[in-house]
């Protein structure tokens, strides 16, 4: 019973997957305690066209004029996040995506 070779692939397949998830948490603590900062402004893109839209604003397609690469970009409006009162919420989601890009 105890020599069964598939018993001991699912153990190294096992343990490989939690050193994945250790690597990848620290990396993601790491992130989120340091947020990389980005100069970039919204005059460094070109808006090519609206994804998605929701309560308070709207998801773009961007693509950065330096690099050439495409993004997406979410544009709020502040007044509806502050009046809503999600102003939290929204920063603690800038953080999140920040720490897991």
């Amino acid at each position: 019973m105890g020599n069964n070779p598939q018993s001991s692939k699912k153990g190294d397949q096992s343990e490989h997957v939690k050193q994945f998830l250790l690597k990848a948490k620290e990396e993601f603590v790491q992130r989120w305690e340091s947020p990389i900062t980005d100069n970039s402004s919204l005059e460094d893109f070109e808006r090519k066209r609206t994804l998605g839209t929701g309560s308070f604003g709207r998801v773009m397609l961007v693509r950065n004029l330096k690099s050439n690469k495409y993004y997406a970009m979410k544009i709020l409006d502040k007044q509806k996040v502050i009046k809503l009162k999600q102003v939290e919420h929204t920063l603690n989601e800038k953080k999140i995506l920040q720490a897991i890009s």
